[in-house]
């Protein structure tokens, strides 16, 4: 009898030694890093005050998993990707100036759309100085050039050469010119008649540079579409958003093209979580989008172009200069 009392208590002894080995092991496994990590919606920053409405640039956050919280993620439909490393500074950097990048895009795209022009697909020279007064160019330090020509056709300006092409002909030179306003922040694109011998002792920078609108750490292209449309609005009355929460997503090119991004879903769920009324979202990316927004109210508008965003905007009831050559 007390051989088997002996025996029942080496066997609890057991099971408990056990029971705690296995506890130990799974906070292990919670506390520990798992070579995975977590996409999740992130902020939501409006940007710009129209006078109502709002303007969402929708972000993304990617969190360090230990396995634990890996496992709840792959439970609860959360997406996952393995870590291949630390993000290199060189990939970082590359982030940073491709938001450097949609920002000035924006500017460009924004200011030719405002002033009832197709974007040029140029990025345009920057003045940086004039000789002789300003008055006989028209030009001042901070504008743009994005064009330049004959009565007939506009050629894009990528560098000083351009524009030295563009004075063949002294008694037609026109360029389209998006005029600083104040700072470097850019007003409505014009087209400006400038005599050749003007135009040779301006001085020109092709690093466009455009006052930005703040973003903290947000990297990327994804913003173009957004920025750009707040830029457009800027431009003209203020009335382009039509009193909306507009949020959205896609990168921006030259000629006003909205380009593919990433993380489309997540970001979708963002303007969801900020009652975002529509979002905007690069027409082939218009399934991965739709399926995110499923069960809630918010729009779902595919657009190729900043054109397109425009157009549904202004048939939407937004007011706008732009609206006139949407």
């Amino acid at each position: 009898m007390a051989d088997a009392t002996t025996r029942d208590r080496e066997k609890t002894r057991r099971i408990r030694y056990a029971v705690i080995l296995s506890l130990l092991m799974l906070a292990g496994f919670g506390l520990t890093g798992s070579p995975y990590d977590r996409i999740e919606p992130g902020p939501v920053i409006r940007i710009d005050s129209p006078e109502r409405g709002s303007w969402l640039v929708t972000t993304v956050v990617v969190r360090h998993s230990t396995w634990f919280r890996w496992a709840l993620a792959e439970f609860n439909g959360v997406r996952t990707v393995r870590v291949r490393g630390a993000a290199s500074p060189a990939a970082s950097q590359s982030m940073t100036e491709a938001m450097d990048r949609s920002q000035a895009t924006a500017a460009l795209v924004a200011a030719q759309l405002a002033g009832g022009r197709t974007p040029t697909g140029s990025a345009g020279l920057q003045v940086t100085g004039v000789t002789g007064t300003t008055a006989t160019s028209g030009l001042h330090p901070g504008d743009l050039l994005l064009a330049a020509g004959d009565a007939r056709h506009l050629t894009p300006l990528r560098d000083q050469a351009d524009l030295s092409s563009a004075t063949v002909d002294p008694a037609n030179v026109r360029v389209l010119v998006a005029p600083r306003v104040s700072g470097e922040s850019l007003g409505t694109s014009v087209i400006k008649r400038i005599p050749a011998a003007s135009l040779t002792g301006v001085r020109v920078d092709p690093r466009v540079a455009a006052t930005t609108y703040p973003l903290g750490v947000v990297q990327g292209p994804s913003a173009g579409l957004i920025l750009t449309l707040a830029r457009v609005d800027a431009l003209g009355s203020g009335g382009l958003i039509g009193g909306r929460h507009v949020a959205g997503t896609g990168g921006v090119a030259l000629d006003g093209s909205v380009t593919t991004v990433g993380e489309v879903d997540e970001k979708v769920k963002a303007a969801m979580a900020a009652h975002a009324d529509v979002f905007f979202v690069p027409a082939l990316q218009r399934a991965i989008a739709v399926r995110a927004a499923r069960g809630g109210t918010m729009r779902i508008v595919p657009v190729g172009s900043v054109s397109d965003a425009v157009k549904w905007l202004c048939a939407a009831g937004g007011r706008s200069p732009a609206c006139e050559i949407s």
